[in-house]
């Protein structure tokens, strides 16, 4: 199979990524901007002239740019860079990528959600790769809060069960208990254990009935893990 031509100039390159609804960069074999289109100068609000010659990092605002003192790519955030990563496997090894999924923070933007996919190309006899960057941030957050919902809907229907399991023992504990405290004096030793038992089965049932009446899905810290915070959760 003959491998595709990837060799353009670059006023015919430009013209064809201007037209792509996407921030679209071209990035030299030293890691720098070689090329941008006008979605890409929109989000970092400069100009190409501003962008040409920076590295990914300083020209997009990342917020680790500043860690290293050699710039972009030298510190420690770098290296666990999935946009770095990706952009060199494709300057490196010639390999291009679809659609790689990675979370970054930008000084004016904060964290996003990106979509990345690149292309090894040649650009005035130079090798280049094209980097594609979209946004996915509005999508994530609504697959988020379906995740959210999901989770809820799945609470519910555990906490149903298990308040239909425990109310029907925990009914004959209190009434038992309240038969026994009309039995014995108030002086009796045992009337105050008879007390503890009925407060203790009154608060289970306090707990049951926030598990039957969930509005929203929060958690807290326990241990080493999260849990359910009933009493954010519930409206009881």
């Amino acid at each position: 199979m003959t491998k595709p031509d990837t060799t353009l100039s670059r006023k015919s390159l430009l013209t064809i990524i201007n037209a792509l609804p996407l921030a679209i960069s071209v990035i030299d074999k030293n890691q720098n901007i070689a090329l941008v289109n006008k979605h890409t100068t929109r989000f970092v609000n400069q100009n190409e002239s501003q962008l040409i010659g920076l590295r990914g990092g300083e020209a997009f605002g990342c917020t680790h740019h500043d860690d290293a003192d050699m710039g972009c790519g030298f510190g420690q955030n770098c290296m666990r860079c999935k946009l770095r990563k990706t952009v060199l496997d494709t300057l490196e090894n010639n390999v291009s990528h679809d659609m790689v999924e990675t979370s970054m923070s930008f000084k004016d933007h904060g964290q996003r959600h990106l979509r990345i996919t690149t292309l090894p190309l040649t650009l005035n006899n130079e090798t280049t790769a094209l980097v594609a960057i979209e946004d996915i941030t509005e999508s994530k957050d609504h697959e988020n809060v379906m995740l959210a919902k999901e989770r809820l809907a799945a609470a519910v229907k555990t906490a149903g069960a298990i308040c239909h399991e425990v109310n029907q023992p925990l009914m004959v504990i209190l009434g038992m208990a309240e038969l026994l405290l009309e039995e014995v004096e108030k002086d009796d030793p045992s009337s105050e254990k008879l007390l503890e038992i009925k407060h203790q089965a009154e608060r289970l049932g306090r707990v049951t009935k926030k598990l039957l009446t969930l509005s929203d899905f929060h958690t807290r810290p326990y241990l080493h893990e999260e849990i359910l915070d009933l009493d954010k959760s519930s409206p009881f």
